[in-house]
């Protein structure tokens, strides 16, 4: 999955360009990063590296649990995902230093008609929870579960999938940068112990959705 990381990271330099030279361009440059580069890097592990869904979180829908355990559980990873979200972003206004965002948001990509917007969102929100989940919390885990002990893990894995979780929203400026980093930390720490991406991907897609909509403010 590097040529698709590399891809996140890097999208910061040119999706804003994009999008004001040609709209298209922009839609196909997003389309290459979040679906037919991500697609082809999940066959290419399965294919040559032998890397199932499941190896990465992927697995069932819900595990042994009953139902009820289950609704709990995507329940309280949902509100991790959205609450803790707004708790770093909050924290993040006193960090006194860093950059600026960009003059580009994904917002300013939306239709103005409501099914297409409504539309936009969904893939948005939906194709990002998917790629960046599997990139950024159950790849990594994956990874270093197969290297390291358990106590190492818990302590080197949750600052890894921050890192990088955080890097990929540096041109949203310095105070997203360590509102991710912050609850980067705190989702690979859950996720480490749940080893299931689906409540995740969930929780991640409702998150977009509701910063999309403008729920946590600027």
């Amino acid at each position: 999955m590097l040529p698709t990381a590399t891809l996140l990271t890097a999208n910061g330099l040119y999706l804003g360009s994009a999008f004001r030279t040609n709209p298209s361009l922009f839609w196909i440059l997003d389309l290459t990063q979040f679906v037919f580069v991500p697609l082809l890097s999940i066959w290419a592990l399965w294919r040559f590296g032998r890397v199932r869904p499941q190896d990465y979180g992927l697995g069932r829908l819900v595990d042994d649990e009953d139902l009820l355990s289950a609704i709990a559980l995507y329940s309280f990873v949902i509100s991790v995902f959205a609450f803790g979200y707004g708790t770093a972003k909050f924290l993040a206004i006193f960090v006194p230093w860093g950059w600026p965002p960009s003059d580009f948001s994904y917002s300013d990509a939306f239709p103005s008609g409501p099914v297409a917007s409504l539309a936009v969102l969904a893939y948005v929100s939906l194709s990002a929870a998917f790629v960046e989940e599997i990139i950024y919390r159950g790849l990594p885990a994956a990874y270093l579960s197969a290297r390291m002990a358990l106590p190492r893990l818990k302590l080197l894995y949750p600052l890894i999938s921050a890192l990088a979780f955080a890097l990929i929203h540096w041109e949203n400026g310095s105070r997203e940068f360590v509102a991710t980093f912050l609850l980067g930390i705190v989702l690979a720490a859950l996720y480490i112990r749940i080893r299931n991406l689906w409540p995740f991907v969930v929780g991640h897609a409702v998150t977009d959705m509701l910063a999309f909509t403008g729920y946590y403010g600027s």
